[in-house]
């Protein structure tokens, strides 16, 4: 289980901060608690933040805004390890950091889809793209660990089946 808080400001309302668990195992993602700006870091969180000033694990920057939606849409259409169950779970103190209604697609160009974000998304809204992103990205980290290790055992002379 990765524990992710994810703490952001200069987008519209007060900054904030929501907590967010992603298991992996089951491939599914809880965003938890959205709650007031915090620095301080949670025992045994990933910190994601904006916030240059800020102890953390990834920092968030503008760039990642556009791969962070992508995540988001990418996890709200798939389903979990069981086959069934939703990948992403926005718990009754994380609903208003639900960023659905902030986005809207903007049709395709030739590097996919396009999206066009309002103006008044909210500091929470973002925090739950960033844990999105940083979700997606942890598992891309295990495919590779998984790939590595298939390497390995080619490498020794081992068999792989695929």
């Amino acid at each position: 289980m990765i524990h992710i808080q994810a703490t952001i400001k200069g987008y519209g309302g007060k900054a904030a901060t929501l907590f967010s668990a992603y298991d992996e195992a089951k491939k599914v993602l809880v965003l938890s608690v959205e709650t007031d700006y915090r620095t301080e870091r949670r025992a045994g969180c990933m910190v994601l933040t904006n916030d240059p000033e800020i102890s953390r694990n990834s920092l968030f920057s503008d760039a990642d805004l556009m791969p962070a939606i992508a995540a988001f849409f990418s996890l709200e259409g798939s389903t979990a390890a069981d086959g069934k169950s939703p990948r992403m779970i926005f718990a009754e103190r994380a609903k208003r950091s639900n960023p659905k209604s902030s986005i809207e697609r903007d049709g395709l160009d030739a590097s996919g889809p396009r999206f066009r974000v309002a103006e008044g998304v909210t500091c929470g809204q973002v925090a739950a793209l960033a844990a999105c992103l940083y979700t997606l990205k942890s598992g891309a980290v295990e495919r590779a660990i998984d790939m590595s290790s298939a390497f390995r055992t080619l490498a020794r002379g081992g068999i792989l089946t695929i």
